[in-house]
């Protein structure tokens, strides 16, 4: 059995799976906020729009003149718009969260710094719908997770709190004056988003404690 490895939400799975795809980067950082939401049917999916900032290492190791850093620094810009190489792959846990088929925007934008994604995600809740409800549907699915930092409605993630780490630090807004939800996350790209979180599914699957290696 094949399984989307990501823990928070496929853990059970995990367990009994001979081959995990580890997600990737942004996804990760996109489906932790929305995937509680969309599975409880609390946002309107096509009104989300996602906006992501990515380390220059989320490139890899390719070399390409414009992936150096001495080209990125001092500079901010968005790419692969608006149609990201991990679109396909966020989509497909969305969808799979709501039941039906979800289509969003994303802009994936580089920012000069070595590691780390900060993602801001926009959406109206659904009809009758309150901020409090879909606040409280995050914390009931996060409180218990080793590696899911909830700051609730006051903190602000920060790229700098996560580098290195295994964690994912998520906070969220309500606008009064537009009526939408604002959530933010923030991860390790190279960790959570990438081989820390290969590490967590390991350890899911072996029935190792979730956190061994990783704290």
């Amino acid at each position: 059995m094949s399984v989307y490895g990501l823990p928070e939400i496929h853990r059970e799975q995990i367990r009994g799976a001979q081959l995990i795809a580890s997600p990737g980067c942004y996804p990760t950082s996109v489906i932790v906020p929305l995937h509680p939401l969309l599975k409880r049917r609390l946002l309107k999916p096509a009104s989300i729009v996602i906006n992501s900032l990515s380390g220059v290492s989320g490139a890899g190791r390719n070399a390409k003149t414009e992936l150096l850093y001495v080209e990125c620094n001092e500079s901010v810009r968005a790419y692969s718009v608006p149609k990201h190489r991990h679109l396909a792959e966020i989509e497909q846990e969305l969808s799979r969260a709501y039941g039906d088929t979800v289509t969003v925007t994303f802009l994936p934008h580089l920012i000069p710094v070595s590691r780390g994604i900060f993602t801001t995600i926009t959406a109206a809740p659904a009809d009758d719908v309150s901020p409090a409800e879909i606040f409280a549907t995050l914390t009931e699915a996060y409180a218990a997770e080793p590696f899911v930092r909830l700051l609730g409605e006051n903190g602000t993630p920060d790229t700098k709190n996560v580098t290195q780490t295994n964690f994912i630090d998520v906070a969220w807004r309500h606008d009064p004056r537009t009526g939408r939800i604002i959530l933010l996350s923030a991860e390790d790209n190279l960790v959570k988003g990438a081989s820390g979180q290969a590490v967590q599914s390991l350890n899911v699957m072996c029935g190792w404690p979730e956190t061994t290696a990783l704290l």
